[in-house]
């Protein structure tokens, strides 16, 4: 792997955020509610892990989608606890842009870069990775979609490869829906809901006792496949109602700094949709 494309986790992990985690929360607080005016609301934090003290506890994974803007890791940050704390899979080509970029997330830590065409060896550091941020009692994020823009009240299709990682890791998986992100402006409501969580032998049709498939087997695919698609279905309708939710709060609103739509461009493939979108309505 060159250098400029690291692979595995960046930086160490600990289920308890660090002074320098801490401090880019702050500004994070400051920017979002004092400058953008955004108004974050969490739903269904009862279904959130805990401890028999009612504690928030890590070891699981978050699945949030629909994922369209560069915000919608910072709603995760900003509404789930701080402790324990949360780590990313996210795009490498991203991440590591700019000079600045790749210093501040060398500072803060706690992502994973994936990049295209990594192949098996860096599936592998992704797995592992997965399961140091767990095995250290902190929650690990995937956003699990891929390919093209979808509708607004829609999801992007749900990789199989994120089967493989529930099945690997044999932790519980929280899905969430985040509603709010399609058009981003000072003032919006942006909300994420949290619902009930899950497993992937639940996923994949198997009873909470039976052993995942073999690694590497037909079986595992099969597998795999299943989970992506049985999370597909049961996300379909919530997504959906949340989108139709924060559409009608919406009405009304005084859209003022529609750039923040695309300010930061954390997905790269969606920012490279948007541009080629905005690029054909100027010719046109």
């Amino acid at each position: 792997m060159r250098e400029d494309r690291p692979t595995g986790l960046i930086g160490e992990i600990s289920h308890r955020p660090g002074v320098v985690f801490r401090v880019a929360i702050g500004i994070c607080r400051i920017l979002a509610g004092w400058v953008f005016g955004l108004r974050l609301e969490l739903d269904g934090a009862e279904h959130l892990p805990v401890d028999e003290r009612g504690r928030p506890v890590g070891g699981w994974i978050a699945v949030p989608v629909p994922h369209r803007r560069w915000v919608d890791p910072f709603i995760l940050l900003l509404l789930l606890p701080i402790q324990p704390r949360v780590t990313f899979f996210a795009d490498g080509r991203v991440l590591f842009r700019t000079r600045f970029r790749r210093s501040l997330f060398r500072v803060i830590g706690g992502v994973v870069p994936v990049w295209p065409r990594g192949g098996p060896k860096a599936f592998w550091a992704h797995i592992e990775a997965a399961r140091r941020v767990l095995d250290a009692g902190a929650v690990f994020v995937i956003f699990p979609e891929a390919g093209p823009p979808s509708e607004p009240d829609r999801a992007r299709t749900i990789e199989p490869g994120f089967g493989y990682l529930a099945m690997r890791t044999g932790v519980r998986l929280v899905p969430m829906i985040i509603g709010g992100t399609g058009e981003l402006y000072r003032g919006r409501k942006l909300v994420l809901r949290v619902l009930p969580a899950t497993t992937a032998q639940e996923l994949a049709g198997l009873p909470a006792s039976a052993p995942m498939p073999e690694p590497n087997s037909a079986e595992e695919r099969a597998a795999a496949h299943r989970i992506a698609g049985t999370l597909a279905e049961r996300l379909a309708s919530p997504v959906a109602t949340l989108h139709a939710e924060v559409e009608r709060a919406a009405e009304g609103d005084r859209k003022r700094w529609r750039w923040l739509t695309y300010w930061l461009d954390f997905d790269a493939d969606a920012a490279d949709a948007a541009r080629a979108a905005r690029n054909a309505g100027k010719e046109r």
